[in-house]
C-alpha cells in the first residue's frame, strides 16, 4: 500500500496589495478590483499604498498590482527587491508606458497592463490568476510517517527524488521521507509537477530556468534533466507557463 494519498479541498483567503502614488487613481483602481472579485465570489483581502517603501515593509501576499512609475523608488526597483528576498506573489505591472515589458519578464510579472486599465483586460487578468491562486490550495498530499499522517500543501513542494525505496520531498524548509515509487506518484500528482529525470520530479511552479542538462528552481538548486526528456520537457514548461498567466 502506499504510503501517500492526493487529497483535497481549502477555501483560499486572496491576499491582495496594490501600490500607487497617485491616490485618485489608487481608488478607482481598488473599486475595479472590489468589484470584478466580489462579482465573481472569491474571498480576498485589499490593502492598498502609496509607495513602495510600504510594500516592501510588510509580507506575506498573494497578489501585487504596482504601478512602475513612482518615486523614490519605482516599481521595477520594488519587484526587483522583493523578489532577491524569496518573494513569490504574483506581480501585475500598471504603468502608462509600454517600454518596460522585457524589464517586467525578468521580475517574472504575471502580466502587464497599461493606463488607463481597461476593465475587461482588469478582469481577464484578476480572474486567471485568482483562479490559480485557488486551485494551488486545493490538493495536498498526506504522507505516511511512522504511525501518523501529515499534510503538505503541493504548491510547497520543489521537487521529488527517489533514492532506494524511499522518496525525498524537498520544500524551502525541510526534506520529508517516505516509502514509495517514484512511477506511481508521478501518475497521481496534477500536470504543473514533471518527471524530468528517472530520480526527480520537478514542480514548474518553482522552476526558474532550464538548459539542455539542468533545470534551476528558485531556491537555487539544480537538478538533472535527461536529454530524452529535454524537449517535451520544454513544451510542457511553456503550457504551463501559459496556463498560469505567466506568458504575456
Amino acid at each position: 500500500m502506499n504510503s501517500y494519498k492526493i487529497a483535497g479541498a481549502c477555501i483560499k483567503l486572496i491576499r491582495i496589495v496594490i501600490c500607487e502614488d497617485e491616490k485618485v487613481l489608487l481608488n478607482e483602481l481598488a473599486d475595479k478590483v472590489r468589484t470584478i472579485l466580489d462579482e465573481h465570489l472569491f474571498i480576498y483581502s485589499l490593502e492598498l499604498y502609496t509607495n513602495g517603501n510600504a510594500v516592501l515593509a510588510r509580507e506575506g501576499f498573494d497578489l501585487l498590482l504596482l504601478d512602475i512609475a513612482m518615486e523614490p523608488l519605482n516599481g521595477l526597483e520594488v519587484a526587483r527587491r522583493l523578489r532577491r528576498r524569496g518573494d513569490k506573489s504574483r506581480l501585475v505591472f500598471i504603468t502608462a508606458h509600454q517600454q518596460y515589458a522585457i524589464e517586467a519578464y525578468d521580475v517574472q510579472a504575471s502580466h502587464y497592463l497599461v493606463k488607463p486599465v481597461d476593465v475587461k483586460k482588469l478582469e481577464e487578468v484578476l480572474l486567471k490568476l485568482c483562479s490559480v491562486l485557488q486551485d494551488e490550495c486545493k490538493e495536498t498530499i498526506a504522507v505516511r510517517q511512522g504511525t501518523g499522517i501529515r499534510k503538505i500543501l503541493l504548491g510547497q513542494i520543489l521537487y521529488l527524488e527517489v533514492l532506494g525505496r524511499k522518496i525525498h520531498l524537498h520544500t524551502a524548509q525541510e526534506v520529508i521521507l517516505f516509502y514509495g515509487k517514484l512511477e506511481e506518484l508521478e501518475r497521481s500528482l496534477p500536470e504543473f509537477f514533471f518527471r524530468c529525470h528517472r530520480s526527480y520530479i520537478i514542480n514548474f511552479r518553482h522552476v526558474q530556468r532550464y538548459d539542455r542538462t539542468d533545470v534551476w528552481l528558485d531556491n537555487g538548486e539544480s537538478i538533472p534533466l535527461s536529454k530524452r526528456r529535454y524537449h517535451t520537457f520544454g513544451v510542457m514548461f511553456m503550457r504551463f507557463l501559459k496556463e498560469s498567466g505567466a506568458v504575456f
